[in-house]
């Protein structure tokens, strides 16, 4: 469980979270909704404590662990999707080649594991993403945009693959400024955001 009390965040002088007060729990998928610079990405960055706020609480769970994606990923392009996921893994040792095999097929790239990460399309680039959020089995996943520039066929298999990790009791928060198709059965809480404050939530 993450909460957020009275949260506020300035970068630069520039407020760009105000009074957040949220608690998300495990077993759920959050949706995270606005226009661009609403502070959707911020939110996430203050989630998993890549930002600390300037005022306000972010209370965890003890002994959380997270994947991942927040805005661009960065892969070395020169090497292989399969060496990329190796290199990543090694940080933490928590995972050998077989979860990193499995995490590949789940998102459709086994076939191309061994192909250098230049050579991919910015779909193939996307899971390869979720790849290695969902490779070492976290308890929590933060995805911005994680449906960017998937084809029909992968993004009903990514939100598979998401129904299958909230199975797992894990909590879920997606940012998309775009619409979700079918979103009521996967979401569970809607929270949209304008210029950093939220302004509504939803239970779907």
């Amino acid at each position: 469980m993450i909460e957020l009390i009275n949260v506020n965040k300035n970068i630069k002088g520039k407020e760009v979270l105000s009074d957040i007060n949220y608690k998300f729990k495990e077993g759920k998928i959050y949706l995270v909704t606005g226009h661009n610079g609403s502070g959707k990405t911020m939110l996430l960055r203050l989630l998993c404590g890549l930002l600390t706020p300037n005022s306000g609480e972010v209370k965890v769970s003890n002994n959380i662990s997270y994947g991942v994606i927040i805005e661009k990923p960065s892969f070395i392009d020169r090497e292989s999707a399969l060496y990329n996921l190796k290199y990543l893994a090694d940080i933490n040792k928590k995972i050998g080649i077989e979860e990193i095999t499995e995490t590949l097929k789940d998102v459709n790239l086994f076939d191309k594991r061994k192909d250098k990460v230049k050579t991919f399309s910015l779909g193939m680039k996307q899971r390869l993403a979720i790849a290695q959020a969902l490779m070492e089995d976290p308890q929590v996943l933060l995805l911005d945009e994680p449906f960017n520039a998937l084809d029909d066929e992968n993004y009903i298999r990514v939100l598979d693959l998401l129904k299958r990790e909230k199975e797992k009791n894990k909590l879920i928060v997606i940012a998309a400024h775009g619409i979700i198709d079918n979103k009521e059965e996967l979401i569970d809480e809607e929270i949209r955001l304008s210029n950093g404050k939220i302004v509504e939530t939803l239970e779907l």
